[in-house]
């Protein structure tokens, strides 16, 4: 008999398919003819129109012509849910979705860059730079550069590996370097210098350095690797916390939810990888805080430590994801990994439309569904 994970991953994943993995994403508000043009390239008109849509508790995106699309996040996330289901199945369909994602991909690479990268399918506005649609980002590179190798690890196809080391060049070579000290490094979120340094961009970097290191054994990837972990390892507060930016003013994200699960992962995976125990003390004492700060008791995500509205579903997976990484080194994490997946199925998941709903108030629901946000992550966490 299916068990009910899986049951689940194989709906919404098909339900995906069926709508060719395309979709609406949290940030796409300017993907709207009609605000971008009255927004007049103004960095605070581009803030207020992506925050409305984001809040607003309806899905307003059809209403002002935003269409839906691939996300290249989003297909990076949903072909390692393919790939992790065939490593437990060996099903031929799951490992030819996954591959024709990952074809796609390596199709619709961002133009004209001297490296394999990636950007959202959206322009972008932060507090500290704005970027264009498919503009390349670190983000997002990451991303399709761990799918890439975890295509290579289930295929052995030499070109995934070929592809994921242009990406890792694309981070070392074309992003701009924000800080480099014998021990430390950290580089820009996007291809322009910012005034402040994005903490959980240099984990990934370095998680994702190290593993190319671990196919490649080529040493720079592993050097190199150290000192992104290094610069976010000594940005840890003393009580197992990291802001979201260095400096910590700079954005208005504190301890959230889904960033810190992502440095978790990063930490976890760099010891994995290297069989190097230099961050398991930062590890152990980070995962104690988010577990404590960022999950109520029932398994709902608090949104950030000092917040406990809204449940945001990408919060649900990542806490899926990073507590089920735990209990491959403590078995006593796993039921939380479990208690957090009840409680989205119960809250969040919609069975009739076969997707996950965006988020949970405390009084209102955004009952409306985005793909890359809601559904790739759940499938991620779930083939996790």
């Amino acid at each position: 008999m299916m068990r009910p994970y899986e049951r689940i991953l194989r709906d919404i994943l098909d339900a995906a398919e069926r709508r060719d993995y395309t979709g609406y994403s949290k940030f796409d508000a300017l993907n709207s003819p009609v605000l971008n043009a009255f927004s007049f390239r103004n960095k605070w008109l581009r803030i207020l129109f992506t925050q409305a849509v984001k809040e607003f508790p309806f899905n307003v995106r059809p209403f002002l012509l935003v269409k839906p699309s691939r996300n290249p996040k989003g297909i990076a996330l949903l072909a390692r849910a393919y790939f992790s289901l065939y490593e437990k199945t060996e099903g031929p369909h799951d490992l030819k979705r996954g591959e024709s994602l990952l074809e796609w991909l390596l199709e619709n690479p961002s133009p004209g860059q001297a490296h394999l990268c990636w950007g959202y399918n959206f322009a972008w506005q932060s507090t500290i730079f704005f970027v264009d649609q498919y503009e390349p980002n670190a983000v997002v590179s990451v991303f399709v550069g761990q799918a890439l190798l975890h295509g290579y690890r289930v295929t052995g196809h030499r070109a995934y590996l070929h592809a994921a080391r242009s990406v890792g060049e694309f981070l070392v070579r074309d992003l701009p370097v924000l800080h480099d000290a014998d021990q430390e490094r950290a580089i820009a979120y996007v291809l322009r210098s910012a005034r402040a340094i994005v903490i959980n961009n240099q984990v990934l970097a370095g998680a994702f350095l190290a593993k190319l290191w671990r196919h490649t054994g080529e040493e720079d990837w592993k050097r190199i690797a150290v000192k992104h972990i290094n610069f976010a390892a000594n940005k840890t507060t003393d009580y197992g916390a990291w802001y979201y930016t260095h400096p910590a003013e700079k954005s208005l994200i504190r301890h959230d939810n889904y960033h810190t699960g992502g440095i978790l992962d990063g930490l976890v995976e760099f010891y994995e990888e290297t069989g190097e125990d230099r961050y398991v003390e930062v590890y152990w004492k980070g995962l104690s805080y988010y577990h404590r700060n960022l999950f109520e008791s029932d398994g709902a995500p608090r949104w950030m430590n000092d917040r406990r509205y809204p449940h945001d579903v990408h919060g649900s997976a990542q806490g899926i994801i990073t507590f089920k990484k735990a209990a491959r080194h403590d078995k006593t994490f796993l039921p939380q990994a479990a208690k957090i997946a009840d409680w989205t199925l119960q809250h969040l998941y919609r069975e009739k439309s076969q997707d996950f709903a965006y988020r949970q108030g405390r009084w209102i629901k955004w009952d409306y569904s985005l793909m890359r946000w809601c559904n790739a992550w759940m499938a991620r966490a779930l083939a996790e």
